[in-house]
């Protein structure tokens, strides 16, 4: 199975015509092929949701996003205003929605309460209108005994979607222009000096986000492809340290920088204060960290190989941001 190269447009596309009748063949499958007509994807504006939406769109789907503060984005045909724990206004009255893909979330939840809540609200809304097909983008952190609200939550939800027949994909750290792995770059690009907790030891899982788009795009219009009722691993097999993807970083981009071991604790402690004053915004929080230490010593399986998806090392993942 190849991998798209899929890259975003400045400009905004035209949307996509539609053909008319019970569903649109695709992918060159037999007559009996059956493709999604109208998607929806929370959290627009969010990188992996725009990376989805793109190749979704390639496949002449109709993409629907929602938005705290919904504006006309290239990515989709249609944006909607969602606010995570609040039931979505119209969108069901106004469509016939096919599928949902989970992307929505706010990073400002601290306590992940109204992520979970909210993401769970809008399952059930789906449900109740129609829309069977339901992805939830979870991650690897998500543990009933996790180090943080973040994992503790996730995996909160991911019940609801395995007990309802729905598909929960896990990510590692998504690596692509956006994210975390965003703030990464941009942090080594304009710093000459980089911190760098318990020496960068921590192994760190990688999902690339193409492969991630493509997966999720293949789940919907192929649904015997992946089974529904479960957990599966888009992560890499094998993890990265992190004082490795910071080498890396520093190598694609030619940039001479110094990293300077910090202690855990006292990153900790900062970050604590930080995020007690609501005006300051800092590339990370507590969140971040906490899963950083969890998956210090973990192993995760990797369903890729299942999945026809031949693994990328770190080096080609960060040499397609690069470009």
């Amino acid at each position: 199975m190849s991998q798209k190269d899929t890259k975003e447009n400045e400009n905004s596309p035209s949307p996509i015509p539609l053909p008319q009748g019970e569903g649109v063949r695709g992918r060159g499958k037999g007559k009996d092929y059956f493709q999604m007509k109208k998607i929806l994807i929370t959290g627009a504006n969010g990188f992996i949701a725009k990376k989805i939406a793109l190749v979704m769109r390639e496949e002449g789907v109709f993409v629907i996003g929602t938005s705290r503060s919904p504006v006309s984005l290239p990515e989709y045909d249609e944006v909607i205003r969602g606010v995570l724990g609040e039931p979505l206004e119209d969108i069901f009255t106004n469509h016939r929605v096919d599928a949902v893909v989970h992307c929505a979330y706010d990073k400002d939840d601290l306590d992940n309460v109204r992520n979970a809540e909210g993401t769970v609200i809008w399952a059930e809304q789906a449900k109740k209108n129609g829309a069977g097909f339901q992805i939830f983008m979870s991650s690897i952190s998500a543990d009933a005994d996790s180090f943080s609200p973040y994992g503790q939550k996730k995996y909160e939800v991911e019940q609801w979607f395995i007990e309802h027949n729905k598909i929960v994909l896990r990510l590692g750290l998504v690596v692509g222009d956006g994210g975390l792995f965003g703030r990464i770059v941009s942090t080594v690009k304009k710093s000459p000096i980089i911190p760098l907790i318990d020496s960068g030891k921590t192994l760190m899982y990688l999902s690339d986000v193409d492969m991630v788009s493509e997966i999720v795009c293949d789940t919907i219009m192929e649904k015997s492809k992946i089974e529904k009722g479960r957990v599966w691993y888009l992560n890499q097999r094998d993890p990265v340290y992190f004082i490795d993807i910071l080498r890396e970083i520093r190598k694609q981009y030619g940039l001479f920088r110094i990293f300077i071991p910090v202690p855990y604790f006292a990153v900790s402690a900062l970050l604590s204060m930080t995020e007690k004053i609501k005006f300051l915004k800092v590339g990370i929080n507590t969140n971040n960290l906490k899963w950083s230490r969890q998956d210090r010593d973990r192993e995760y399986k990797s369903d890729l190989d299942y999945l026809g998806y031949q693994g990328l090392s770190i080096e080609m993942m960060i040499k397609k941001l690069v470009g």
